[in-house]
């Protein structure tokens, strides 16, 4: 019998044993592991070589319109004083054009100043500077050409500084 018993409290003692060992305060906790967060990468996408930059191929932008404007020939128009007074009237201009040079003779109505005289000028894009010259009176006529017709400013410091506009279409 003493056998017997001996049997029933060993392992007793040693279920004791464990169980107070297990929630013993004075022992160090086992450590706890933290859920590490997985990270899902797409897969890597193959590139090739960086490519060296190619300088573009500029097309040139004309600075100056083509001179087939045209302009050779004969020019009808108004001009119309904006200062000192609002006197008008017309002229007749004809042109001979070499590259972007003109050159030809004028005939202006309504005013005694310049009745008639000597043109040089020059086209630049779609702008036209001309000026009429006869003795010592000068008018220098300053505008823009678009298709058959051309219109701008003039002014004739030896005609009591007057200035103005004036327009005039080809034929």
């Amino acid at each position: 019998m003493r056998l017997s018993r001996l049997r029933l409290i060993t392992p007793t003692v040693v279920l004791a044993l464990l169980l107070g060992a297990c929630s013993s305060a004075g022992t160090t906790a086992s450590p706890t592991v933290a859920a590490t967060p997985v990270v899902t990468m797409p897969p890597a996408t193959p590139t090739s070589a960086p490519t060296p930059a190619t300088t573009p191929t500029a097309t040139p932008v004309p600075s100056e319109a083509p001179t087939a404007f045209g302009l050779g020939g004969k020019w009808n128009g108004t001009w119309q004083d904006t200062s000192p007074d609002t006197s008008s009237g017309s002229f007749a201009v004809t042109f001979a054009q070499t590259d972007n040079n003109l050159s030809g003779t004028i005939t202006v109505k309504g005013t005694p100043c310049l009745t008639s005289g000597t043109v040089t000028g020059t086209i630049t894009g779609s702008t036209i500077s001309f000026g009429a010259v006869s003795g010592q009176v000068r008018i220098t006529y300053d505008g823009t050409i678009s298709g058959g017709k051309m219109q701008g400013t003039y002014a004739a410091p030896a005609c009591a500084n007057a200035k103005g506009n004036w327009s005039a279409t080809s034929g």
